[in-house]
């Protein structure tokens, strides 16, 4: 019940500000454990709880919207909907996977990894009249972001101590910038920290980082990786890792010994930035 009850909070309370600017934080509880949709939405998704709880955040995103269109706010307002890490494989989710819903599409690990399936994320922005419809980005971008991101738009200026590791991603909303604007972003799990720089992902140390029992979640869901087999390291596994995101984004393959110049570059990189934090 809490879902739909914040949602009619969140509507009732757009309604209120109708006439005037306004901005909207809306973290639901979709889809996070525990999953408990609503009864109108047990049963819809033929993929157990979990599925069903994406049905409801499904429902949650066309109310806000809905609500958007009725009062003629659509071509005024920048709507933004995002999360914060990758699915889990939980109990729920394993139903849910055994049913055929991939929460993380193709991506290599979940949620708690700092492999890509526990990091990347859908990022979808809604403009009209300034983000061109159906059109895609490739641009590195992370949440902290959103912070220079809307001090632009609001002609503020971030003071010296605010919004240290973010960037203004308005240039990729607006269009499509030839170079990327941010050049690096530091990834974390649970237990280890990995460094995405253009094409690659460096990781310092071996596994995803993640919940303790990810090793099995792999066996479960038969994802493969070159260091990986039969739910244990291989002996000869390097003790970090290095993948080419641009080429093999499901991070089958381990280049940690292939290109040693990439991980001393990336290695000490990390390791900087680490020291300055």
């Amino acid at each position: 019940m809490v879902a739909t009850t914040l949602t009619a909070k969140a509507v009732n309370w757009i309604k209120e500000q109708k006439d005037k600017p306004f901005f909207l934080y809306f973290p639901t509880t979709n889809i996070h454990h525990p999953f408990t949709p609503h009864p109108r939405f047990k049963g819809t998704s033929a993929c157990g709880p979990y599925g069903d709880f994406v049905q409801e955040l499904d429902w949650i995103v066309g109310q806000i919207l809905t609500t958007l269109d009725n009062l003629n706010l659509t071509e005024n307002t920048l709507v933004i909907f995002s999360s914060d890490n990758g699915g889990m494989l939980n109990d729920e989710g394993l139903i849910a996977w055994k049913y055929g819903h991939r929460m993380n599409g193709d991506l290599f690990g979940f949620k708690f990894d700092v492999w890509e399936g526990g990091q990347r994320v859908p990022f979808i922005v809604r403009w009209p009249g300034k983000v061109l419809a159906a059109s895609r980005s490739n641009q590195l971008l992370i949440n902290v972001d959103m912070m220079a991101t809307f001090a632009s738009i609001f002609n503020y200026t971030l003071k010296e101590n605010e919004g240290k590791d973010s960037y203004n991603m308005l240039p990729a909303f607006l269009g499509n910038p030839n170079t990327q604007i941010r050049d690096h972003a530091v990834m974390a799990g649970v237990s280890l920290l990995g460094l995405r720089q253009g094409k690659w992902m460096y990781i310092e140390g071996q596994g995803g980082g993640g919940f303790k029992d990810y090793m099995n979640a792999l066996l479960l869901t038969n994802q493969k990786n070159s260091d990986i087999e039969n739910g244990a390291f291989k002996k000869d596994a390097p003790k970090k890792q290095l993948y080419d995101l641009q080429n093999d984004f499901k991070q089958t393959e381990n280049l940690y010994h292939k290109y040693p110049a990439v991980v001393k570059a990336m290695s000490g990189k990390l390791e900087k930035i680490k020291l300055s934090k």
